[in-house]
C-alpha cells in the first residue's frame, strides 16, 4: 500500500513535492543519516552558517530533476521535436537524482578516498542492494538508476543522462546555489529559472535554447568563484587535510572500520551504516587510545586551530618591471619550492604529520575533446550546447563565449602547504633564506 505524497519546505526551491515512493525512500535510516554529513565538510567553521546537509541538496537534486523534464518535454513539443521519454522516465531520472550522493562517506568529500571508494559506487551498491525494492514498487529499472548515477547513457534516450550527469546536471545546478546561500556569499548565484525554462531536446541531443546563453555563462563563472573563494578557501581546506592526515594514520594503525563496498551488500552491515557520520569520524579521532599525533591534530579540531598557510599562488607573488598581457603562472613557481621544502623537513625537525600539502583543481567547464575553434565538425563531446532556433544552428557554448572558453582553458588550481602553528616560523625561515619569498610574521 502507497503512503501519501509530501511536500517539503525548502530555502533554495521553495516547496519540493515527494511521490509516495520517494517519500518512502527518504524515510529509510540510510536516507535520514544524510541530516548527519555535512555538504562542506568543516566549511562551517569560516562560513558559520554552511551547516546544511547532503539531504537538503539530495532533496533539490530530486526536484530539479522534474523540472528539467518538463521543460525539455514543453520545449521540444513546442518545437515540433521528438520527443519519446514518459512519465516513467520521469519517475526514473527524479529518482537516480535522489539517490545519486547516498552512499556518501564522512564529511563528504573531505574524506572519499580514505574510507573506501568514490561515493558513486557506494551509491549504486546501496541503489541495487538497499532500495531495490522501493524502486521497482515504482516500475522503475534499478539498472537504469544505476547506470544513471555512474553517468553512464540512458537506455535509447540519452538527452535524459544529461539531467544526471553532465554540465548542467542537477547536482551542479542546486549545491552552487545551495552552498552559496548557506555560506552567505554571492558567488554562487545565477538565474537558475531561466537556464531551466530554456531547455530543450533536438535532434535527439540535450541542448539550452539561445534564450539561456547568458545564464549557462553566469553559471560557469559562478562555479568559478565558488571554487576560488569557498570551495578552496585556505582555512576550510586545512581543516579537511587535518580530518585526512587523523583518517591516514588510523588506517595505517588498523584502527578505521569503515565497510567496504563489498560488505555493504550484506543486511547487518546496511542495518550498521546509518552510524557513519560525521559524528561517528569526530568520535574516532577524539578517542584518547588514539597515536599522540592524532590525539593533537583532533585536539586542535575540537579547538578551531588550523594548521597554518605557508606558501601559495596568493602569497607568493613576483614583482616584475616589465608589462604583462597575460595572467602570471605562480604555480610553476613553487612547485620547485616545494619539492625543497618536503625534502627539508627532517633538517627543520618538521614531523610529516606537522606538514599538509594541498594540490586541488577543479575545471568549470570541460571543452570538447581535442577542441579547436575552427573546426565546425568536431563532435558534441561534453559541452553544453546552444540551439538558435532561427537558422537552426546548434553549437558548444564555448564557440561564442570567451569567458567560458578561457576559463576551461585555465581551471583553477592550487598548489598550498600548511604547517602546525609552533612550527610556522621555521617555515617562514627557511623560506626567506632560500627564495626571494617573504611570509607574514605572525604574532
Amino acid at each position: 500500500m502507497l503512503g501519501t505524497e509530501k511536500k517539503f519546505r525548502d530555502p533554495i526551491h521553495n516547496f519540493i513535492q515527494a511521490s509516495p515512493i520517494e517519500v518512502e525512500i527518504i524515510n529509510t535510516p540510510i536516507f535520514q543519516k544524510l541530516h548527519n554529513i555535512k555538504q562542506l565538510s568543516l566549511g562551517y567553521y569560516v562560513y558559520h552558517g554552511a551547516e546544511h546537509s547532503r539531504f537538503g541538496h539530495m532533496l533539490g537534486a530530486m526536484h530539479l530533476a522534474g523540472l528539467a523534464f518538463d521543460s525539455l518535454k514543453r520545449n521540444s513539443e513546442k518545437l515540433g521535436e521528438s520527443f519519446d521519454a514518459d512519465d516513467t522516465d520521469k519517475k526514473t531520472i527524479r529518482i537516480a537524482a535522489l539517490l545519486h550522493d547516498v552512499g556518501h562517506a564522512p564529511f563528504s568529500h573531505s574524506l572519499e578516498n580514505i574510507l573506501g571508494d568514490k561515493h558513486e559506487k557506494y551509491s549504486v551498491v546501496l541503489v541495487e542492494n538497499y532500495f531495490a525494492d522501493l524502486i521497482k514498487k515504482a516500475n522503475v529499472e534499478v539498472e537504469t538508476v544505476k547506470n544513471l548515477i555512474l553517468g553512464d547513457p540512458y537506455p535509447g534516450k540519452h538527452y535524459l543522462s544529461k539531467i544526471v550527469s553532465g554540465q548542467l546536471d542537477v547536482d551542479r545546478l542546486d549545491y552552487l546555489l545551495r552552498d552559496s546561500y548557506y555560506a552567505g556569499v554571492s558567488y554562487g548565484k545565477f538565474d537558475l529559472s531561466r537556464i531551466i525554462d530554456q531547455l530543450c531536446v533536438v535532434n535527439k541531443e540535450f541542448v539550452v535554447l539561445e534564450g539561456g546563453y547568458e545564464s549557462v555563462e553566469q553559471l560557469v563563472f559562478a562555479r568559478y568563484q565558488m571554487y576560488q573563494q569557498v570551495y578552496f578557501h585556505k582555512t576550510k581546506r586545512a581543516f579537511e587535510l587535518m580530518l585526512w592526515e587523523c583518517g591516514e594514520i588510523l588506517k595505517e594503525n588498523g584502527i578505521l572500520d569503515y565497510p567496504s563496498k563489498e560488505a555493504l551488500k550484506e543486511k547487518k552491515v546496511q542495518e550498521e551504516y546509518v552510524q557513519y557520520d560525521d559524528r561517528w569520524f569526530l568520535n574516532k579521532i577524539f578517542d584518547e587510545k588514539n597515536p599522540s599525533e592524532v590525539k593533537t591534530i583532533a585536539k586542535m579540531i575540537r579547538e578551531r586551530i588550523p594548521y597554518i598557510e605557508t606558501y601559495s599562488p596568493t602569497t607568493y607573488r613576483k614583482k616584475s618591471d616589465t608589462v604583462r598581457l597575460e595572467p602570471e603562472n605562480s604555480i610553476e613557481g613553487l612547485k620547485p619550492i616545494e619539492i625543497h621544502l618536503i625534502r627539508k623537513l627532517s633538517e627543520l625537525n618538521i614531523k610529516k604529520h606537522e606538514f599538509l600539502a594541498d594540490h586541488v583543481s577543479r575545471s568549470p567547464y570541460d571543452l570538447m575533446p581535442n577542441y579547436t575553434i575552427s573546426d565546425e565538425t568536431e563532435p558534441e563531446g561534453t559541452s553544453i550546447q546552444i540551439y538558435y532556433k532561427n537558422n537552426k544552428l546548434m553549437e558548444p557554448i564555448e564557440k561564442r563565449s570567451h569567458v567560458v572558453f578561457t576559463l576551461a582553458k585555465n581551471q583553477p588550481f592550487m598548489i598550498r602547504g600548511f604547517v602546525i602553528p609552533e612550527k610556522y616560523n621555521i617555515v617562514r625561515e627557511f623560506l626567506k633564506s632560500n627564495y626571494d619569498y617573504s611570509i607574514p610574521i605572525r604574532e
